[in-house]
Formats: C-alpha cells, sequence, structure tokens
C-alpha cells in the first residue's frame, strides 16, 4: 500500500450549502493534519436538477484555494445510473459531477452503484421485478459509465462506484451490496477510469447481513479498488427510516461512521490485504464525531505503520 494522503469527509447534511461552515470546517480539518477533504456536490449547493451552477462553483473555488489541502468529490447521494424512468436526469447530474470536479481540481469522483430499488421506494408497494428487468438495468448503467468515462478521462477524473449497505427493509435492492458483484461490474465496463472506492463500513455490515466472508470479499475487490472510505461499526444492520443516531450508536446499531478503532470492523487486517492499492485514505465520519477528527486520523496513521507514505 502506498498513502497518498489522509482524507476525511464534508458531510453534506452538516454543511446544507452553507459555504462559511465549510470554511470553519477546512480550516479545522488542515490544522488537525489532513491532507485532502471530499467536497459532496450536492452539499454545496452547486448542483440543482442536474445542473451545474457555475457562479456558485466560482465562489466555492476561492474559498478551496485559501488553504492548503487537496480534494476528492462524492457526487449526489441519489445519482442512480439503473433509473431508466429519468435517465436525462441521471445523466445531466453525473456529467454535471465530473466538470465540478474538473473545476475544483480533484482526481477522484465518487458514485455510489446503481440500485433497482431506491431507498425512497422501499416503503412503496411494489411488483416483484423482473431477472430480466434487473439485467436491462445493470446493462443500462454499464452503458452510461462507458459513454461517462470518456468526458472523465478529458476531465483527469478517475470514477470510484461506491459499495452499498444493505437494509433490512429495502435489500437486496443494490448488486453492489456484495462487493464481488461490484467487481463484475468494473469488469463489464473496463475502462481504466473506472474502479471502485470500497466502502469498508458498508463492505462489513453487508457480510454480517448475508453472511459472506469479510476479508474474502475486500480480497477478492482489491485489484479493482482505486479510492477507500473508512469508518467503523458492529455490523448490526438497521432498516432506512431508522434515522436517530444517538439512539442507533447508543445500541451499536447501523451505518455509525465511527472513527477507525471504535467499533469492530478488522481494519489492520484489510490494510494488509490491501498491499497493491495506491491513493488516498478517505475517512466518513458523521459530524456528531467531527469533534475527534484529529483523534480519527492519529488512529489512522497507527493503522498505517510500517505502510509506505507519498510525499504529502
Amino acid at each position: 500500500m502506498l498513502v497518498k494522503g489522509f482524507g476525511i469527509n464534508a458531510d453534506a447534511g452538516w454543511l446544507d450549502g452553507d459555504l462559511a461552515l465549510l470554511e470553519k470546517d477546512l480550516a479545522y480539518y488542515a490544522e488537525a493534519g489532513f491532507t485532502h477533504v471530499e467536497i459532496p456536490v450536492h452539499g454545496v449547493g452547486a448542483v440543482c436538477n442536474g445542473v451545474l451552477l457555475r457562479e456558485r462553483v466560482r465562489e466555492l473555488c476561492r474559498l478551496l484555494a485559501c488553504f492548503p489541502l487537496k480534494y476528492t468529490v462524492h457526487s449526489p447521494n441519489p445519482l442512480n445510473l439503473m433509473n431508466l424512468d429519468d435517465r436525462e436526469t441521471e445523466h445531466r447530474l453525473l456529467i454535471s459531477s465530473i466538470e465540478f470536479a474538473r473545476l475544483i481540481g480533484a482526481g477522484i469522483l465518487v458514485c455510489h452503484s446503481g440500485r433497482y430499488r431506491p431507498e425512497e421506494s422501499f416503503g412503496l408497494p411494489r411488483q416483484p421485478m423482473s431477472l430480466r428487468a434487473e439485467e436491462k438495468m445493470w446493462q443500462a448503467e454499464v452503458e452510461a459509465l462507458q459513454e461517462m468515462s470518456r468526458l472523465a478521462a478529458d476531465a483527469g477524473v478517475l470514477l470510484g462506484m461506491e459499495n452499498a449497505r444493505p437494509y433490512l427493509d429495502g435489500s437486496p435492492y443494490c448488486y453492489a451490496e456484495r462487493p464481488e458483484e461490484l467487481v463484475k461490474l468494473i469488469r463489464a465496463v473496463d475502462r481504466q477510469n473506472v474502479g471502485i472506492t470500497l466502502d469498508l463500513g458498508h463492505a462489513y455490515l453487508a457480510s454480517r447481513f448475508y453472511g459472506f466472508d469479510f476479508l474474502r470479499a475486500v480480497r477478492a475487490a482489491a485489484p479493482y479498488v482505486r479510492h477507500l472510505h473508512i469508518h467503523d461499526n458492529f455490523g448490526k444492520v438497521i432498516a432506512s427510516y431508522e434515522k436517530k443516531q444517538p439512539e442507533l450508536a447508543a445500541k451499536g446499531r447501523g451505518d455509525l461512521h465511527l472513527p477507525p478503532g471504535w467499533g469492530e470492523i478488522p481494519l489492520r487486517d484489510v490494510f494488509r490485504l490491501l498491499d497493491n492499492y495506491e491513493g488516498v485514505l478517505t475517512m466518513e465520519l458523521r459530524p456528531r464525531y467531527r469533534q475527534y477528527a484529529g483523534e480519527a486520523l492519529a488512529a489512522l496513521r497507527d493503522l498505517c505503520a510500517n505502510v509506505p507514505v507519498d510525499n504529502i
């Protein structure tokens, strides 16, 4: 493993378009010793109805340039290239996200993998989906990524498709709940600048929910991993409507996004398996753990003891 930077997420819900709040967070993260911050396109109010708001992006660029930081980008969470009902908006949103990454000088754009059933539909009446319909949606995502990879390459951007977490009330809703299925998609797309953003917290939850071997799944995905999301949890899956973090944390349930070492994910073993990984280690913490960012960075550096670190 060659570490090219230590990153942290700027949480979209926490920011809610407030650039003054982002400025405070960037100062805090730079002081704490982070080298990268992951900027959410939607969290900074840079896109509306799939259209990039360029004056807003110019304002953001002026702010980002004030800090000795580098940046990665997270596309809007609801982006779904399997949505055949409004393909135009989905594609426009990804094109805008690629352009956003180019304008702020980010080389990595994280995208959520396509969902056969989007999270907002979990509570609605539904008919069983045929295998043929799922295959059509899967192929639509493959073709969209092949097309978008050319735009991303011209922008100097790598697309990192993120594996999904499971839900008690919705799974299976996304092929990428299982990392090996995401590998199949990446192989089908077959583009050098389309790889996996391996979210370790999501993968661990899925391993406990479906009963597969977590470390074996990491090993299978390793050759295709181009970006990492690191956070901790206890492997206890929740329903999509469970949102109250104080209550969930009290019982150790859900996608908690805890600092490394607070949960039970064997992160040191994971890093041993990712020996060929070259890239940024991005922690994704919930805002309630923001005060522990410096401690979390120290814990992550400890996990990387004896791992080569690029000149950052």
